[in-house]
């Protein structure tokens, strides 16, 4: 009865520690944040409690320690996972333009609206004429 509740122990992972220095862990943290759990849907990593989730917070921590810049670490889940993983997309090439859409559209908008204005103002009108002007009384 003792053998495989040891068994199952000794299978157990251990739990995550955080980093002994508060700098580190507060960037490892920050990048935590940053980067999207590939199983949850957009769900980031230092939330998600999925297996690939614990394994990409213990990469993030193991890479800190280690020295990698912020943008290295994001590098290398980008070149890994995707662009997807990266919940800012890049601001430049197609990622400009991203970032740049809803400014368009909104711009666009707003053109159609006083273009619609401006043709659907009134004319110059026609004077009315004034009833008490007239000889009739």
């Amino acid at each position: 009865m003792i053998g495989p509740i040891i068994a199952l122990l000794l299978q157990a992972q251990p739990l995550e520690q955080p980093l002994p220095d508060p700098n580190q862990e507060a960037r490892a943290q920050s990048l935590m944040r940053e980067l999207r759990c590939m199983v949850c849907e957009n769900e980031p990593v230092s939330q998600s409690t999925a297996d690939m989730a614990i394994d990409a917070r213990r990469m993030i921590r193991k890479q800190v320690v280690e020295g990698a810049s912020d943008s290295q670490v994001r590098d290398f889940f980008v070149t890994r996972y995707g662009q997807y993983v990266a919940f800012r997309p890049p601001t430049d090439g197609w990622g400009l333009l991203l970032w740049g859409f809803p400014f368009a559209l909104i711009a666009g908008g707003l053109v159609l609206i006083g273009v619609k204005l401006v043709r659907n103002r009134p004319k110059a009108l026609e004077p009315v004429p004034d009833d008490r002007s007239g000889g009739d009384a």
